[in-house]
Formats: C-alpha cells, sequence, structure tokens
C-alpha cells in the first residue's frame, strides 16, 4: 500500500494516475473498469464487461475542481457487487484518487493553455513544436511519415494598416476557421506566430500534399470576408525524410513558402 501511495501522489499524468490506481483497485475489488468520460477525460481503464452477467455500476463524486462548476463523478464497473468492507475500502481509495485527480485534471489544463494560441484557439508554437517532435519520434520507429505545411497570409499587413489591429484579429480568427474546415480530423493546425500558420499532415508522398494544399487554398479563397478584405495565401510544404530534424522540415517548407511568394503569391510550392 506504501508503494501504490507514493505512485499515486507522485503522478499528475491522468493516465498515469488512472493506470496505477485501476491496479491498486483490481488487486482487493471486483472492479472490471473505470471511467473518468464524465471529468471530461475520454479515458476507460479496465475492460468493459464481457461476461454476459449484469454489471454493478457505482458513481462517486470527485472532489472540488477549480475551474468546473457542476459535480463530477467517477464512475466504476464492478462485476459483482461489492460487500461493505470492499465499499469502505473503495470510499478510501476514491478520496485519495479523488484529490489527485483534482491536480491532474488542473495540470492539464494550465498544460492545455500553454500549448494554444488565444485569439484563434489553435495549438501556438510550443503546441507545434511538442507535436512535431511526437510526430518525428513516431516516423523513426514505424516509418510512417507525415507532412509540415506552412501558411503565410497575403496583404494581411495592409488589412492592419487600413482597418486597425481589430480587424486584421478578425482576419487571424477567420482564417483558422477555414484551415479546421479544410482539414481532416487526423491533422493539427497551429498559428505559429504573427500572420504565421502551420500544419502537421498524415500525408505519405507528394500527391496527397498536393491535394491537401490545393484544398487549403481553395478555401481560404473562396472565404468570403478575405476575399473582402483582399486576403489570400502562400504555401510551403515538405514531406518528412528519415533523419529530418523539426528544423530541416521547417527550413524545407519555408524555402517552398519563398517559392509561392515569388511565384506571386496565392498560390502553393510542394519541395
Amino acid at each position: 500500500m506504501a508503494t501504490f501511495m507514493n505512485q499515486m501522489l507522485s503522478a499528475i499524468d491522468l493516465n498515469l494516475l488512472g493506470a496505477v490506481y485501476f491496479h491498486q483497485l483490481s488487486q482487493y475489488l471486483p472492479v472490471l473498469s473505470l471511467s473518468l468520460e464524465e471529468c471530461g477525460v475520454p479515458r476507460l481503464f479496465g475492460k468493459p464487461n464481457q461476461t454476459g452477467a449484469v454489471a454493478v455500476k457505482m458513481s462517486l463524486p470527485v472532489c472540488h475542481i477549480s475551474h468546473v462548476s457542476r459535480a463530477l463523478n467517477v464512475h466504476y464497473s464492478f462485476c459483482r457487487k461489492p460487500c461493505q468492507q470492499a465499499k469502505a475500502l473503495l470510499g478510501e481509495l476514491h478520496r485519495i484518487f479523488s484529490q489527485q485527480l483534482n491536480h491532474a485534471l488542473e495540470f492539464a489544463r494550465l498544460k492545455k493553455l500553454a500549448t494554444k494560441d488565444p485569439l484563434t484557439g489553435l495549438g501556438n508554437r510550443n503546441g507545434f513544436n511538442e507535436a512535431g517532435s511526437r510526430l518525428i519520434s513516431r516516423a523513426e520507429r514505424s516509418g510512417n511519415t507525415f507532412a509540415l505545411l506552412m501558411i503565410d497570409l497575403d496583404n494581411f499587413k495592409a488589412v492592419n494598416d487600413t482597418f486597425g489591429h481589430q480587424e486584421g484579429d478578425r482576419v487571424l480568427v477567420e482564417v483558422a476557421n477555414q484551415i479546421n474546415h479544410a482539414l481532416r480530423g487526423e491533422d493539427d493546425a497551429f498559428r505559429f506566430g504573427g500572420d504565421e500558420f502551420c500544419c502537421l499532415l498524415d500525408c505519405q508522398d507528394d500527391t496527397q500534399l498536393n491535394c491537401v494544399s490545393l484544398r487549403l487554398n481553395l478555401q481560404l479563397q473562396n472565404a468570403q470576408f478575405l476575399l473582402q478584405r483582399g486576403i489570400s495565401c502562400s504555401i510551403g510544404a515538405t514531406i518528412f525524410r528519415q533523419g529530418d530534424t523539426l528544423g530541416d522540415l521547417f527550413e524545407r517548407a519555408d524555402n517552398g513558402l519563398y517559392q509561392a511568394k515569388q511565384a506571386g503569391k496565392n498560390t502553393f510550392q510542394v519541395v
């Protein structure tokens, strides 16, 4: 139990915390699974009931979470009804878990804020660096590749100079919305800074990357609000190659972006 307590109190990652807690529960109780879905965390620890028997379900409240006004619960599923002694043990273990879950949820919330651009809701540079490094590690292990796409707005300075920075912010938000509409669920978009955006894409070759770049370019071309403000975009894109660092990818995509600008803007270049 002492080892369990040390593991629980040192776990701030939600996945690790849930795994440690579920493992400990399963040592003493006939638990099938526990769900944190109501806590805003789509995680299920354990396995759904596969015996055909009716599972016994129980919900216990989480201690107060500072940024959530309503009560939250952890949902438990058991293969049989726990006895009174088991319920008492569950209550004690849940109390410890609930307190640490509160800390882990707050940590996750602050981490998300640290990797999000507050204006557009896209990832920021920190988020891009984290996601890019993660994809490179995955690509080196599995051989599955991906792509980096860089977007720079054409004529954005004229909007700020003519209509003011508030209108410029509206343009950035609209661009972010259009990017989200054009991308697929497995792709991620980021505001890198100023009027520069970038995307990490699940693309395996230049053909796929050309299709995504064209779709995104057309999506922004046809956005009425951007048309009214004279905004278009230039795009540079590249596919990950074995041995690439994030800096290598960025340099190639930036070179493609420069070529797109030199070609007259409002176009894309895959390099």
